[in-house]
């Protein structure tokens, strides 16, 4: 019996959407010195999942999410989408790509062109991608709106005369409106205020599930993903140090950083939030150009011991499917007054 052989190229069945293997990113500094803001990151997403990327600022999270959009040529790593490498492709081949990748901003009163009406700031990726005519790309733009939230009247207006949320599901709908198979949300709601956020955050949980989508989700708070994240990776200096489940992370945090990162989320119960214990981290994050020998953490790390100082750790496998790059993962588990509840 014949068996079809497989496409040269072609993503295998249960294979991720987006296959991220040993990226690195590096840029040129004033002095010529070579910063490395991303060393050695491989993630994955999968068709339909959410994946938040965490991290506080200066973590590599931008300049990650810009090595796989190609936006910055990686020096060195693969970026597979639906299984074809990004980092080989020329500059039509990422274009077709890149139709089924889209992108919302952090900020949504610089990522909207003033002099254009939403309408047209909306239609622009129909006018790059395919060839639908004016009467057409019309009605996807009003199906769009009323999608994300808005009217169908508001098409006309510009964004100057829309609060900060309404700008975001402008972003949102520009983003969506090619029916992409990846969203990459970079820090999505941190220009917003609380309320806004909920709002935009319930949005795109909504959209996404109703969609179909996988989304990459970038941020630098802890407290915004657990709602919406299927999984979360936490970076720290380039690196990433810890992956799991969402509701396994929240639970059981393995790594220090996570550890201090949740620490430093405010509790919605006040009695909570008054009692529970605050594990707080001294001093800055290092310079990426001159980053620490050993683990990346070791520096600001209040469990490490001598090995942290020389010794890189790798991403260990634990039980429940996630990694954690700490040579103290056992200790650290069990150690009083480090784990976070």
């Amino acid at each position: 019996m014949s068996t079809t052989p497989a496409v040269p190229g072609a993503p295998l069945p249960g294979a991720p959407l987006l296959d991220v293997r040993d990226l690195r990113v590096e840029y040129r500094s004033r002095g010529r010195r070579t910063v490395a803001a991303v060393r050695s990151v491989d993630l994955q997403v999968a068709p339909g999942e959410v994946v938040a990327l965490v991290g506080e600022s200066g973590s590599g999270k931008s300049s990650a999410v810009r090595g796989i959009m190609q936006l910055i040529r990686p020096a060195g790593g693969e970026v597979r989408f639906d299984g074809q490498d990004l980092t080989t492709m020329g500059r039509k081949e990422l274009r077709r790509a890149r139709r089924d990748m889209q992108m919302v901003f952090q900020d949504p009163f610089s990522s909207l062109d003033p002099a254009m009406t939403v309408a047209e700031i909306i239609a622009e990726p129909l006018m790059v991608h395919t060839d639908q005519d004016r009467k057409h790309r019309r009605a996807s733009v009003v199906e769009m709106l009323e999608l994300v939230g808005l009217r169908r009247e508001h098409a006309d207006r510009y964004p100057h005369e829309f609060s900060g949320g309404q700008r975001q599901r402008i972003a949102i709908a520009r983003a969506l409106v090619l029916r992409p198979r990846l969203v990459i949300a970079d820090e999505a709601v941190s220009a917003l205020d609380v309320s806004s956020q909920n709002q935009v955050l319930q949005l795109l949980q909504s959209l996404i599930a109703e969609l179909g989508i996988a989304c990459l989700f970038i941020t630098h708070d802890l407290a915004v993903v657990r709602s919406i994240a299927d999984r979360v990776a936490v970076m720290y200096l380039g690196r990433l140090v810890e992956q799991q489940p969402t509701e396994e992370l929240f639970s059981s945090p393995q790594h220090p950083y996570t550890q201090a990162l949740l620490s430093a989320a405010l509790v919605a119960d006040p009695r909570v939030q008054r009692t529970r214990r605050r594990m707080r981290l001294e001093g800055e994050l290092p310079d990426p150009s001159n980053p620490p020998a050993g683990c990346v953490f070791s520096t600001r790390c209040p469990a490490a011991i001598d090995v942290c100082h020389v010794e890189m750790p790798e991403l260990l496998p634990l039980a429940d499917g996630g990694r954690v790059a700490c040579h103290l993962v056992e200790t650290v588990a069990a150690a009083p007054g480090l784990a976070v509840r």
